[in-house]
């Protein structure tokens, strides 16, 4: 029995990016995403948050509400920096590791794919504030399908063929891909990942 993937509709109104990496470790992820290893840090979904509204802040505020947090770690590790506008953590799960943002804001300004997919695969599916949906499904540096769920028709993938989505021409519903992902290939995020300190890397959406 699993939590699924559904719950995080409900935990992410706000929008989410989901990123699935399969043979992965989830601090493998983090580095292909951009990270250095050494700047890995662990932390809640409540910190991660909280750091990337801290950095987009007009005047940036000090975190000492945050009790838990080591915010002389995190500072040393490059987290609190205006550059820094996002915020990544990852876990695992049985054959893959997952990626989670509150927020679209990396998957969409970055070409994190061919890196991320090499020698794997991965899948990806992201929800914006304004209810635009994305998936996408990499093999080995290629991505073979892109698109908006609610126009599956228009894939911008190599072969959009190979992730085998429904093929009756309609659309799909955030929940019904949410599902279509969990049956199809058993995808799932733990709910207790939302507290648990998982490791999370401090990245930009912009060339460095």
């Amino acid at each position: 029995m699993t939590d699924g993937l559904r719950w995080v509709l409900e935990a992410y109104p706000l929008g989410y990016s989901l990123v699935f990496c399969e043979d992965l470790t989830p601090e493998e992820v983090l580095e292909r995403l951009g990270a250095r290893r050494e700047s890995v840090f662990p932390l809640t979904r409540v910190e991660a948050q909280e750091i990337e509204v801290r950095n987009a802040a007009d005047e940036p505020y000090d975190l000492d509400h945050l009790d838990d947090l080591d915010v002389e770690a995190v500072e040393e590790l490059g987290f609190l920096r205006r550059e820094t506008d996002a915020v990544v953590r990852a876990g695992s799960i049985k054959g893959w590791s997952f990626a989670i943002q509150a927020s679209t804001s990396y998957v969409s300004a970055r070409n994190y794919l061919p890196t991320l997919s090499r020698g794997t695969r991965v899948i990806a599916v992201s929800r914006d504030v304004n209810t635009v949906q994305r998936v996408e499904y990499a093999v080995d540096g290629r991505v073979l399908s892109s698109f908006d769920p609610g126009i599956p028709a228009y894939d911008d993938g190599a072969e959009p063929s190979a992730l085998a989505w429904p093929s009756d021409g309609g659309g799909m519903s955030s929940p019904q891909v949410l599902e279509h992902l969990e049956s199809r290939f058993g995808l799932w995020v733990p709910k207790d990942s939302e507290e648990r300190r998982m490791p999370a890397a401090a990245l930009s959406t912009t060339d460095r």
